[in-house]
């Protein structure tokens, strides 16, 4: 048995535990932690079956479970109003990802359409809070003058900063072949720093849960599916983002775990 298949067991048993805390807790925090984790590691379990046996299906399945999971949250919040906002937040956005990762993009617009649509300053960053607002809006055909205006809040909040997501979010209004590569480059390469910061100065790049989620970047993945959406679509094979993990088309999704809602 290599690592990887012992990390994935434990990845699996993780999320179960997750899962069950989601369906039958009755804290709300604990509950809202708990599906949090649980987006995260039913993305982590379907990296480890396509690194393993190349299981094209079982990656994108659960990437639409992990969305399923981020809209049924949502859909909860509704009518329980003490989930804590750190899991409501609009710049908790790896479930969002998840869907446009596996070109679910009525997932992606449900998601969208129940995300706060302000700032939750105790628990999100300003930039990270119109970075994600950005891509709701876009996603919900908003008109192009409040686009527009996002972007130029997003930029006064980045503070003169370098950012790819800001120069791609430009790309989304304006697209254009050249800038879109340029950008989407650059997000690669901020990926590449974030992870050697990581594995520099981070406990997380210790753990077992850090060596698939280190090897597939579902956020570059969903970005490209938005650039295909915008008329720009990158051919190119990239770091973090394998050819087999932008197939467009796999099996039929089938429900077998929470939430358990089909398609």
């Amino acid at each position: 048995m290599t690592q990887l298949d012992e990390i994935s067991q434990d990845i699996a048993v993780m999320l179960d535990f997750h899962l069950e805390a989601v369906e039958v807790g009755q804290d709300p925090v604990t509950r809202a932690g708990a599906a949090d984790a649980a987006v995260i590691h039913y993305q982590a379990m379907g990296m480890c079956e396509l690194l393993l046996d190349a299981e094209v299906d079982a990656f994108f399945h659960h990437l639409i479970r992990s969305a399923q999971l981020r809209r049924w949250f949502l859909e909860q919040s509704q009518t329980t109003k003490t989930f804590p906002q750190k899991s409501l937040r609009s710049s908790n956005a790896d479930g969002l990802f998840g869907a446009l990762a596996a070109s679910q993009l009525a997932l992606a617009r449900e998601i969208a359409a129940l995300s706060p649509v302000a700032c939750m300053s105790e628990v999100e960053y300003e930039d990270d809070f119109l970075y994600a607002h950005f891509l709701h809006r876009f996603l919900l055909s908003a008109p192009g003058p409040e686009l527009d205006d996002i972007v130029a809040r997003f930029e006064t909040a980045l503070e003169g900063g370098p950012s790819a997501r800001l120069a791609l979010c430009k790309v989304l209004i304006a697209p254009d072949a050249k800038v879109a590569e340029e950008g989407f480059e650059a997000l690669i390469e901020e990926r590449r720093a974030k992870l050697a910061h990581m594995k520099k100065y981070s406990v997380f790049a210790t753990e077992d849960f850090f060596i698939p989620t280190s090897a597939i970047f579902v956020e570059g993945l969903a970005w490209l599916s938005l650039l295909e959406i915008a008329g720009v679509g990158l051919p190119n094979e990239y770091t973090y983002c394998p050819s087999l993990a932008r197939r467009k088309h796999y099996a039929p999704f089938v429900v077998t775990t929470f939430p358990s809602v089909p398609l």
